[in-house]
């Protein structure tokens, strides 16, 4: 190793041989006390949600009823919401895949009629 790589490879220090602190661009990092006050925010919101739908309903079945939360039917519908619309995007999926596969036959199929 030259005296050059020597020279890069050591950490800088100011003139008093004390090593220097990051730029201050460096040490203040927004997207990190952003993402932070987001969570925080998302968290009070929970924690709001919840405490705001603690009282108890009466959700009546075909032969039976039972009492509940609000804040467990509101998250029973949103589990059954969000389990359903993916079950319906894979249905789409599956069945737009199909159709393309039919299509890519009908069309290999004619040019083979063609020839």
């Amino acid at each position: 190793m030259n005296e050059n790589e020597s020279e890069k490879a050591q950490a800088p220090v100011g003139e008093s041989g004390e090593l220097k602190s990051p730029e201050p661009d460096e040490a203040w990092q927004p997207q990190l006390w952003s993402k932070l006050i987001l969570l925080l925010v998302f968290v009070g919101y929970g924690i709001a949600l919840v405490v705001a739908n603690s009282s108890k309903v009466k959700i009546s079945f075909l032969f039976t009823s039972i009492n509940v939360s609000k804040i467990w039917l509101i998250l029973l519908c949103f589990v059954l919401g969000l389990v359903s619309g993916v079950l319906l995007s894979q249905v789409h999926r599956h069945r737009k895949a199909k159709r393309a596969e039919l299509e890519w036959q009908a069309e290999q199929a004619g040019q083979a009629g063609k020839l």
